[in-house]
């Protein structure tokens, strides 16, 4: 019964109303733009993929001189990129396959839009993350002080009704409430993934992503009627509970990001590429250079093949040693790549620890884990895309070393050659990865849950009427 009039006296509420409409309204805009720029980047994806599929196809060209050539590799978008974007506005979705060059993942969103490097985007995360619960804190630090300013506190204490009852209708309340607002996107996103082709590999991880905005909001809600429990006036409880919102949703993440960043600095591009560069001239130790290096690797083919000149070995020598300069350079990369890959781990396992600290942190770092969007999803794209890189560029090599050698002038292979290598298919991680990567944000969710539990029961253990006394 007390839940039930808390609903109605809520439904009641115009100022209630009217931020449930607003963020409504911020819905139907998230859907609109976030659905649109999906269907536009996946059309262009689409289309750019054909493109380079068909100029790869139909080439006339040296293996070695397609290398040159090269392609691109697109970055795949479903639908709950769409939900949380994360870090992919910023990280870049364009991978460039060049032989002799290793490059890094370029072309982001934020490049050509002022506004998202400024503000980001609007999409169905940012509502969830910020202004729902946002509207959740103004509801439930009312939810007492209310009472207490209206004399109906008094009152439903004189009939019997004890403390605990009373706190725990309130969070209940204000609870479901949250819930009929929220519901019906997951709804709208559950129907739209059932016809997107991608039910089987995105439904549990789309299931998951709704539990944690479930906790996250019997969370905010348990905050927000301690405040509302301590406080003897609405006001000073929407102030404190506005000041927890800034500092948990705006001041910690950007803190603890600066703070990240200038514990772990990162190499410049600048000095990285330098650096990769003078590793393949001059060898990783400095004192193996490049022109050494291949006069020592064709004379132990030489040897192995047991021959005396280049011109009796059984393959084309260029193909080789193209192949084994590539092969140089690729370790090279990955040998200082190491050095910023373990700055940008040192980064993202400073910014997990923190958010046991603050539970937004938490689930927005569990949230864009799930939806394919965080650091951790755009380092797998970037192995996997330079894998087939490296493969493919050894193909072309190869396919010169093994077949180059009797041709007259310039070997060439066409159509029936270029036509059937693969494309590139990026594979997603598998859940149970994921949520092992993301166990500290569970963990610090489910703490802070029971922790502010612990913490309301004890609220609630005092009568209330000592409070409503002071005021």
């Amino acid at each position: 019964m007390l839940i039930k009039k808390e609903l109605l006296q809520s439904y009641r509420n115009k100022t209630v109303l009217i931020s449930a409409i607003v963020i409504w309204l911020l819905f139907i805009a998230a859907t609109i733009c976030t659905f649109l720029n999906y269907h536009v980047n996946n059309k262009q994806r689409q289309a750019a993929n054909a493109l380079f599929r068909q100029q790869w196809e139909h080439q006339q060209r040296n293996p070695h001189d397609a290398a040159h050539f090269g392609t691109y590799l697109f970055k795949p978008v479903h639908l709950l990129n769409v939900f949380d974007s994360g870090i992919n506005d910023y990280t870049g979705n364009t991978y460039r396959v060049e032989a002799h060059i290793q490059h890094e993942i370029s072309n982001s969103e934020a490049e050509n839009s002022d506004t998202a490097m400024r503000f980001g985007n609007l999409s169905f995360a940012l509502i969830l993350q910020l202004f729902v619960p946002l509207f959740l804190l103004f509801i439930t630090s009312n939810s007492i002080t209310g009472e207490k300013e209206h004399g109906t506190l008094k009152m439903l204490l004189a009939q019997g009704l004890s403390s605990r009852k009373l706190i725990w209708a309130k969070v209940w309340a204000n609870y479901l409430l949250i819930i009929v607002i929220i519901l019906p996107i997951f709804i709208i996103m559950a129907i739209a993934l059932l016809f997107s082709g991608d039910m089987d590999l995105l439904f549990c991880r789309f299931l998951w992503i709704l539990l944690t905005c479930l906790v996250y909001y019997l969370l905010v809600a348990l905050l927000g009627t301690i405040i509302s429990a301590v406080s003897n006036q609405s006001g000073k409880a929407l102030l404190s509970a506005l000041c927890f919102w800034i500092f948990m949703s705006i001041i910690f993440p950007k803190l603890i990001t600066g703070i990240a960043n200038r514990s772990y600095p990162l190499m410049s591009r600048a000095v990285f590429s330098d650096l990769v560069e003078q590793g393949y001239r001059k060898g990783l130790n400095g004192k193996d250079p490049y022109a050494a290096r291949g006069v020592r690797y064709i004379n132990s083919l030489l040897k192995k093949y047991q021959v005396n000149r280049i011109e009796d070995l059984p393959f084309d020598i260029d193909g080789m040693t193209l192949q084994f300069n590539e092969d140089y350079r690729t370790m090279a990369f990955n040998h200082y790549f190491k050095e910023v890959e373990n700055s940008f781990n040192q980064q993202q396992h400073f910014l997990c620890l923190s958010g046991i600290f603050d539970p937004f942190l938490s689930a927005k770092r569990l949230s864009m884990a799930l939806a394919g969007s965080d650091f951790y999803h755009h380092e797998q794209f970037f192995k996997q895309a330079q894998a087939y890189r490296n493969d493919l560029i050894r193909k072309l090599n190869m396919q010169l070393a093994v077949h180059g050698k009797d041709v007259k002038g310039e070997y060439v292979v066409g159509l029936r050659y270029f036509g059937q290598l693969k494309d590139f298919s990026y594979q997603l991680p598998p859940l149970s990865r994921i949520l092992q990567l993301e166990k500290i944000a569970i963990i610090s969710l489910t703490g802070w849950i029971l922790l502010l539990i612990l913490l309301l029961q004890f609220i609630a253990s005092r009568s209330l009427a000592l409070n409503y006394a002071a005021v």
